[in-house]
């Protein structure tokens, strides 16, 4: 089941550009979903998983926009409804990332951002404010808020949320810590909070992800 809910090697070789491999990784995940699930609901919910995933991906390492064609593949999972269009929308979707990524033409080169991500980074198990990463890259509140929705697509704390997610992903598959020292080590004030958010963005509970990825 890890193969099936982590999509980093996926988005390694979308990043570079090996789209053989790429296909390979989708298909081996589509035979995991195809040996215990039949429903297409299961497999839009694959593709969704999959869809996000690479656009947090590339928004959070590479600064690269692009809201508009991760939007445009929902509307495209939304009104495909058979388990075989939607087998081939998912090869569609990692070929649609791989041509405009490739392509270079939505490439963000603001530094600004690429600073305040920097910082995000670094201090994920820390508080994180607005003000924090404004005054530590010397510029407006407003004047970063705006940036991070007009490079990201995310709103400030929303990207916040998503970089943690991905550091808890990232303690609960390569540690044995409990569920609260994940928590704190990736920022979240409190378990609740923490377990809530994780599901919001993966789907499954900190509890069940760490279950099926081991």
């Amino acid at each position: 089941m890890k193969d099936l809910l982590n999509h980093t090697e996926l988005a390694l070789n979308i990043e570079n550009n090996t789209l053989e491999n790429a296909l390979i990784l989708y298909t081996k995940k589509i035979k995991i979903l195809q040996t215990s699930h039949t429903n297409p609901n299961e497999f839009k919910k694959l593709l969704y998983s999959i869809n996000i995933f690479v656009y947090t991906y590339f928004c959070i390492n590479s600064s690269i926009s692009l809201e508009d064609l991760c939007l445009a593949n929902l509307k495209h999972i939304d009104i495909c409804h058979s388990k075989e269009d939607l087998i081939s929308l998912g090869e569609e979707i990692i070929k649609s990332y791989m041509k405009v990524i490739h392509n270079g033409k939505t490439i963000s080169e603001n530094k600004i951002i690429k600073h305040a991500m920097t910082y995000i980074h670094s201090n994920i198990g820390k508080k994180i404010t607005l003000r924090k990463v404004a005054t530590h890259i010397h510029i407006s509140s407003n004047y970063l808020c705006y940036l991070f929705k007009e490079n990201t697509g995310f709103k400030f704390c929303e990207f916040i949320n998503i970089c943690r997610i991905n550091a808890a992903k990232n303690f609960l598959d390569n540690s044995s810590n409990t569920l609260d020292i994940i928590s704190f080590n990736s920022g979240f004030n409190s378990q609740s909070y923490f377990s809530t958010t994780f599901k919001r963005y993966v789907g499954v509970s900190p509890k069940e992800y760490r279950k099926r990825t081991r």
